[in-house]
């Protein structure tokens, strides 16, 4: 039989009955020193300085956030400032090489054959340079309509589209040769209507034709046929709702026309 440890009979016994002896539990009522009931709530009152170190602290905080903040808008509209002046570096370059290249087919590659007996008045030749894609040559368009160099600009029109007949900007030079026929000195309404009619029958979902039906109602209507101009202007009221097209067509029905006369 295992000897018991001497130190633990000396010491355990005691132990026991004090724990036998001592009640589980003690409640607050019987208890000598004051206990806070469970029901009652305990508020932690935190001392007033601390308070106003920890709203300090909170109110640097934010305002380290907001000079973050600034600092980054500034350096965003300084990278916004650099692209935009960068851009319009670029647009720039675009237009002096655009006009260089416009001077070029003037000189160069438009031909003015002296006029003979037999035919008086024979026009401009363009000679268009293959090595000019379709956009730059449709933008030297741009150039001689804005410059108000209108047979110049035909010239150049009815070339580009002998060369792209299906190209990308096929429907913009069709509308803009109709315009241009129509405002030049000696206005050509005939080709002018003819251009116009090529945007609304061949492009019919291009961007272009709200603008060139209401330009070809201002022509028919200029030819005399009242009631085609009519018709053809309230359709691009109707049909574009919201597009500058359908208010100009509008102000023109109200204001120009007038098919009693």
């Amino acid at each position: 039989m295992k000897a018991s440890h001497p130190l633990l009979s000396g010491v355990l016994i005691p132990a026991i009955s004090v724990v036998v002896s001592t009640p589980l539990f003690v409640y607050a009522a019987q208890s000598p020193v004051p206990v806070e009931s469970r029901e009652s709530v305990v508020t932690y009152q935190p001392p007033i300085e601390e308070e106003a170190a920890s709203g300090g602290m909170e109110n640097q905080y934010q305002l380290q956030l907001l000079q973050q903040e600034v600092m980054e808008l500034r350096g965003l509209v300084e990278r916004l400032q650099h692209e935009l002046s960068r851009l319009k570096s670029i647009q720039d370059d675009r237009y002096l090489e655009l006009d260089a290249r416009l001077q070029q087919v003037l000189k160069a590659n438009v031909q003015v054959p002296e006029p003979v007996a037999e035919d008086p008045g024979e026009t401009a030749v363009a000679v268009i340079d293959e090595n000019l894609s379709e956009k730059d040559l449709y933008e030297t368009t741009q150039i001689l309509i804005r410059n108000r160099q209108y047979e110049m600009a035909i010239t150049q029109l009815e070339a580009l589209i002998d060369r792209f007949p299906d190209g990308e900007y096929t429907a913009n030079t069709y509308y803009w040769l109709g315009q241009v026929q129509a405002a030049k000195t000696n206005p050509d309404f005939e080709k002018a209507r003819q251009a116009l009619a090529q945007v609304i029958s061949y492009f019919p979902e291009h961007s272009k034709v709200p603008d060139a039906a209401y330009a070809l109602g201002k022509v028919y209507y200029t030819l005399g046929d009242c009631e085609r101009a009519t018709d053809l202007l309230q359709q691009v009221m109707d049909q574009y709702p919201g597009k500058t097209a359908a208010k100009l067509a509008e102000n023109y029905l109200r204001e120009s026309v007038n098919c009693d006369n």
